[in-house]
């Protein structure tokens, strides 16, 4: 974990308090949303770092793959149409970081809240399948046997 994680941590409640000071439901909200991104980004991470049980030294992939997810999370939600948006709601699940998450708060809106809750568990729950087969074929794949 980067230290500066916690500073940008920080720095976003401290501007969603000063900028648009919510009351206590919003900031509930924001506080849930915000450890929701979180689990979503490191489900996301273990996924995209599993990649290489598969395909041997796939630095370079995971890094490229995780980059894209926090590009397309920095633009908004509707910008996206057609099979861009599918995309961003399935190998990047980027949507689940910019759109949901941001929409919820605005009106307190439990079905985008609902999605975005949703969205964390499913990725932490496929990046540990592929964790947990990644680990179980290279645990196979290292077996020696030993002959008299």
């Amino acid at each position: 974990m980067s230290a500066t994680a916690w500073g940008d941590v920080l720095f976003g409640f401290v501007v969603y308090i000063a900028f648009v000071s919510p009351d206590a439901a919003h900031l509930a909200l924001f506080t849930a949303l915000a450890f929701a991104a979180g689990a979503l980004f490191v489900g996301f991470s273990v996924l995209s770092a599993s990649i290489g049980f598969y395909l041997g030294n796939s630095a370079t992939l995971t890094d490229q793959w995780r980059n894209a997810m926090m590009t397309f999370a920095t633009y908004p939600g509707p910008l996206f149409r057609g099979a861009v948006k599918v995309v961003l709601f399935t190998a990047v699940p980027a949507a689940f970081i910019h759109t949901f998450p941001v929409r919820a708060p605005r009106s307190l809106s439990l079905a985008d809240a609902g999605l975005a809750f949703a969205g964390a568990p499913g990725v932490l729950a496929a990046g540990t399948v592929a964790f947990h087969l990644g680990l179980r074929r290279y645990e196979s794949g290292n077996l020696i046997a030993m002959r008299d």
